[in-house]
């Protein structure tokens, strides 16, 4: 079993002991069309860039995408009169940088620099890229304007999250062929991640905006950029 099925299944084991002790609590629950489940399965999709970045480090909108999923169980759910909610749980942060100046990373033991790929080796770049992955925990004060989960809504939170995996890909052309070089390595990266986030929409539809106050890389260690992000979030019940 690969290590994102291990992480998946551990999300869903947890995902359902959660269900069944609020089941037998007789807990909150939801009403309409979503299922009768406590706790929101919510996927966010959105774009990542690097403030203060060198121009070295300059990225592709569409190329730096990345999503997250999370499962949010109320830990202070609505109650009557109530518009408030708090909300902790799990999930799994994908985040994605596409270089648009045909750069890579390069690490020492403790320095990580940006550097050119030799264009003898790489004549027909096509992509180079950086991918990093999280286990969060996020917590979330959400705002609905109507009772159970209804309408206008918003919310203020922040994560903290564990890097879990990271690599380098370069996708290039040789002899007519499409080929993709990938080198996992940990690039001085900072292993941890946190920072601040806010969310506006209908329902279980909102856009969001997040910034990491963390840096990006273990400081002094490697460029000091922070992350920030701007999509969408969709509540998949």
């Amino acid at each position: 079993m690969s290590h994102y099925c291990k992480l998946f299944l551990i999300l869903f084991i947890v995902a359902l002991a959660v269900s069944t002790t609020a089941q037998a609590q007789d807990a909150l629950r939801y009403e309409g069309a979503q299922p009768d489940l406590p706790g929101m399965l919510q996927l966010d999709f959105g774009f990542n860039f690097l403030s203060n970045a060198p121009d070295s480090m300059d990225t592709r909108i569409w190329g730096s995408r990345g999503f997250n999923i999370y499962y949010l169980y109320p830990v202070i759910p609505m109650k009557d009169g109530s518009k408030i909610s708090l909300h902790t749980g799990l999930g799994l942060g994908f985040v994605n940088y596409s270089f648009e100046n045909g750069v890579t990373l390069n690490d020492t033991q403790d320095s990580t620099s940006i550097i050119p790929l030799d264009r003898d080796v790489y004549p027909s770049l096509q992509k180079t890229q950086l991918s990093v992955h999280y286990l969060d925990i996020p917590l979330e004060l959400r705002f609905f304007a109507k009772d159970n989960y209804r309408g206008f809504t918003c919310a203020l939170g922040g994560r903290v999250g564990r890097m879990i995996n990271s690599y380098t890909k370069i996708k290039f052309e040789e002899g007519g062929t499409d080929k993709e070089d990938k080198f996992k390595r940990r690039y001085n990266l900072n292993p941890w991640r946190y920072g601040a986030y806010a969310k506006l929409g209908f329902r279980g539809i909102t856009l969001t905006g997040q910034y990491m106050f963390s840096e990006l890389f273990t400081p002094d260690e490697g460029p000091k950029v922070n992350n920030y992000k701007l999509g969408v979030t969709i509540g998949l019940f």
